[in-house]
Order: structure tokens, then C-alpha cells, then sequence
């Protein structure tokens, strides 16, 4: 009996003792111990799931070390190197050490770029926001409501973006539906910085005499700055349109050239900011035409997942669909969002 009762002694404490090894742990530059399950990293902040607690979130230049040994993680770095395995706590301030098994590297915390399961973590993979507001464009002198959602699913080597805005006229006698933008996107990253791209695209811009333009891109693109809290990167390849104007003029297949960049900057310190600045550029490879779309996007956290939004937008035709029409629609946009990582 004190055999069995000894075997089941040893059992219950490796049982205990093999559990607590796969405990999360952050360890804070104040000395601070906090026990849970890592979620991910992204843009500088950690996602963390403590011990009988809610989700929180902690800023990397507050974490001496961590440890993150539950599952296999991806891990991207601001050099643009990747690495799977799992995190070990390390004896230098800031540093943690990554392992595989085999191979083990020393990793320091802010050059993190992202970090997430590269398992079954399905949920953890998206990103994305919501939002609405009112706003003043230039084509008209009505109150107008405006709306616009993102998605974002990275998994290896890819990374899908869904989205979705639109702009609507409504008074007490009519509805018009000014402009819309439905966009969705796979790259396709064959080393960490660079990328190919396909992707499809509606827009409608009465303004500009658009009822309906429908999109089809593919190309080659490059993410030449990557730090936790700059991203910038920049895409070249070919388009085909196919055009409706309000005037029901429809056009065969439109060739066209295009290149667009995009740049990202996160402030994570009070206040929380974010700025955009995307600007997209088309040439056709079959009219004398060149056209332009862009935007730039601050936001600003009030609380927690919920910032006040604005965004100055820009399009550019110099041959609009309807002769006549105006060349250029620009708008300010106002709203509140609600973001999920």
C-alpha cells in the first residue's frame, strides 16, 4: 500500500511539475512576474491571457524576458528573419531564446516584429476593425453617412485582407449610393520582404461618372521597412478593368499599369495613434489616361479597441468615364471604430 501510495505521490508532482513548465511566464523590467498563455505579438504589444484574468495587453519595452512554451509559434523579426519553435526566459535584459529542438537562437524582444501560434490557432490569425461616422465630401452639401471594415488573416506565408467602405446620400426624400470600394487581396510571400499579389476590386464614384468598375491585379511587391512600429511597403504589376459609367456606357477589358505604396506608423504610448498613407497609381496601357487613389488614415484610442477615426481620401481621373465630369473627388471622413487583434 505505501507503494502505491508513493508511485502515486511521484506521478500527481511530475503531472504538477511538467503542467507548470508549460505556464507562459512575462517577466517585467520592474521585477513583476505575471502567469498565463502568450496569444501573440504584433506592432510592439503583446497579447496575453493571464492565469484566472481577462486578456491584457503589455508593451515589449516593458518585459525583461518571457517565456512562451505551449505551442509552436511563428515568430517574424524587424530584419526580416522567421523562425518557428518556442521561447525560452534568457538572463539578458531583453533578450529570449528561441528554440526548435535542435537549434536554438538568441532573439532580442523588440526586434519582434510578429509573433503567433503557427498551429491550430485559427481565431488568433485574424485582425480587423469596424466602423462608421459622418462626414463632408466636396460633391456635396448633405449630411452623409459613411462606413468601412478591414480584415486581416495571416497564416505562414500568406496574409488575406478583406475591404469594405462606402459612402451614402440620405435625406428625407431620396438615397444615393455615392461610393463604394469592395477589395480583397492574397499575398504571397516567398521570402520575408518580398511577395507576389493578386487581388480583385469594385468601385462605384458618381462624382467622377463611375457606376461600377470591376478589377482584376496581380504583381510583385516588397515590405522594405519592418519595425515594431513602421511598416512600409511598396507593389508593382498589371490591372484590368471593366467599366460602367451613370450614362450606362460600358467598356470592353481596360489594360493598365499600376504601383502603389503604403505606409504604416503606430504610437503605443499615450496617446495610442495610428497613421496610414496609401497611394495608388494607374497608367492605361490602351487610352492616354492616368489615374490615382489614395487615402490617409489617423486614429486615435479613447478606450480600450475603440478610436476616434479620420481619413482624407483622394481620387484622380484624367479621363472620367462620363466627358465632363470632375477629374478629382476628395472627401473628409469622421467616425468611431472598433478594432479586434
Amino acid at each position: 500500500m505505501k507503494k502505491v501510495v508513493l508511485i502515486y505521490f511521484l506521478v500527481s508532482v511530475t503531472t504538477l511539475s511538467f503542467a507548470q513548465d508549460l505556464r507562459d511566464t512575462i517577466f517585467f523590467n520592474n521585477g513583476g512576474i505575471l502567469i498565463g498563455k502568450i496569444k501573440k505579438i504584433k506592432l510592439g504589444v503583446v497579447t496575453f491571457d493571464p492565469d484566472d484574468a481577462g486578456d491584457i495587453t503589455v508593451q515589449l519595452r516593458r518585459i525583461k524576458t518571457m517565456a512562451a512554451v505551449r505551442e509552436i509559434f511563428r515568430v517574424e523579426t524587424v530584419n526580416g528573419n522567421v523562425f518557428y519553435g518556442r521561447l525560452l526566459s534568457y538572463s539578458g535584459h531583453g533578450y529570449a531564446k528561441m528554440t526548435n529542438g535542435s537549434d536554438t537562437t538568441l532573439l532580442y524582444l523588440q526586434g519582434i516584429s510578429i509573433m503567433y501560434p503557427s498551429g491550430n490557432a485559427f481565431l488568433q490569425r485574424f485582425a480587423g476593425n469596424v466602423g462608421m461616422g459622418y462626414n463632408y465630401t466636396k460633391s456635396s452639401h448633405f449630411g452623409r453617412l459613411n462606413f468601412d471594415g478591414n480584415l486581416t488573416y495571416s497564416y505562414k506565408k500568406e496574409l488575406i485582407t478583406l475591404d469594405v467602405s462606402a459612402i451614402y446620400t440620405i435625406t428625407d426624400t431620396s438615397f444615393s449610393r455615392d461610393n463604394e470600394n469592395f477589395y480583397i487581396k492574397n499575398n504571397y510571400y516567398f521570402t520575408p520582404t518580398w511577395f507576389a499579389t493578386v487581388f480583385l476590386n469594385y468601385q462605384r464614384n458618381l462624382e467622377l461618372g463611375l457606376q461600377r468598375r470591376y478589377q482584376e491585379g496581380l504583381g510583385i511587391g516588397n515590405k522594405f521597412v519592418t519595425t515594431q512600429y513602421i511598416y512600409a511597403w511598396a507593389r508593382t504589376g498589371f490591372v484590368f478593368n471593366q467599366e460602367k459609367s451613370t450614362e450606362k456606357v460600358t467598356t470592353g477589358t481596360l489594360s493598365e499599369f499600376y504601383g502603389q505604396l503604403e505606409f504604416n506608423f503606430f504610437r503605443f504610448t499615450k496617446p495610442k495613434i495610428d497613421l496610414l498613407m496609401s497611394q495608388s497609381f494607374y497608367y492605361s496601357l490602351s487610352q492616354d489616361r492616368f489615374r490615382n487613389d489614395g487615402s490617409t488614415n489617423v486614429n486615435w484610442e479613447i478606450i480600450k479597441n475603440f478610436k476616434l477615426s479620420l481619413e482624407f481620401y483622394n481620387n484622380y481621373d484624367s479621363k472620367p468615364p462620363v466627358e465632363g465630369n470632375s477629374k478629382l473627388d476628395y472627401g473628409i471622413l469622421f467616425g468611431v471604430s472598433y478594432y479586434f487583434y
